[in-house]
């Protein structure tokens, strides 16, 4: 009765994955992401030691790459795990389940934003 009213559950495979950060392929095609160390420019100039890089790196695994490489704004969730499982089979199965796992670690992490295949934010 009193309190925010719970949203229904979401279904993580209607939504559509959408980069937050910026990224590097290398030639191998794996990616890394890269995080600003700090909010706002004037922190790393003032904050961060001379030459130290501004940036923190996490590098992805092949199958991360894999999707991280599929999000465009335009898929959806399920639409990469049938990707995923068309390309590396028996691997990554159970597909939906690893791939959740992925999909909320890197919103989780600000790397990727999930909206609704219409366009609304989650």
């Amino acid at each position: 009765m009193f309190g925010k009213k719970k949203n229904p559950a979401l279904n993580l495979l209607e939504l559509v994955p959408k980069h937050a950060r910026a990224y590097d392929v290398d030639t191998d095609g794996i990616v890394t992401v890269r995080v600003p160390r700090f909010k706002y420019d004037w922190m790393s100039r003032h904050l961060l030691p001379r030459r130290k890089n501004p940036h923190i790196h996490t590098r992805l695994d092949a199958y991360g790459s894999f999707i991280w490489l599929r999000i465009d704004g335009v898929r959806t969730v399920a639409e990469i795990g049938q990707e995923l499982d068309a390309h590396f089979g028996e691997d990554v199965r159970p597909v939906y389940d690893r791939l959740g796992l992925f999909v909320r670690a890197m919103r989780d992490r600000t790397f990727i934003v999930l909206h609704h295949a219409d366009g609304t934010p989650v």
